[in-house]
């Protein structure tokens, strides 16, 4: 996938269905990416892929439907405290660093 170009739900969707993956898989999503969960989740479940859940990254939090999110949802913010956003979904605080939020979030996901 071209890193420059503008982000297509069905780009991600080939990436994922074209990875070798064991299920369940976790999605880890990035600011405007965030915005193409509901597709990519509409994806998985024609695909019959096990979702274990969605992580998002300082997101651009996409519009919650009847089908999305499906799975548990964790925001990784390095701009807010950990709490709880306004979707009911836990906030993670990545202030100092963001990988290691992402792998706590993985986990937490994963071992559900």
């Amino acid at each position: 996938m071209d890193l420059n170009s503008p982000i297509e739900s069905k780009a991600i969707c080939a990436a994922i269905i074209g990875a070798d993956v064991s299920p369940p898989v976790v999605i880890v999503a990035h600011g405007e990416t965030c915005a193409c969960l509901p597709a990519v989740a509409l994806s998985l479940r024609t695909q019959h892929r096990d979702t274990a859940g969605y992580v998002l990254i300082d997101p651009d939090a996409p519009a919650s439907t009847d089908t999305w999110p499906e799975a548990p949802v964790i925001a990784v913010s390095t701009t807010e405290p950990e709490g709880t956003s306004l979707r009911g979904w836990p906030i993670l605080s990545a202030w100092n660093d963001v990988p290691a939020a992402v792998v706590n979030a993985v986990s937490t996901l994963l071992d559900a």
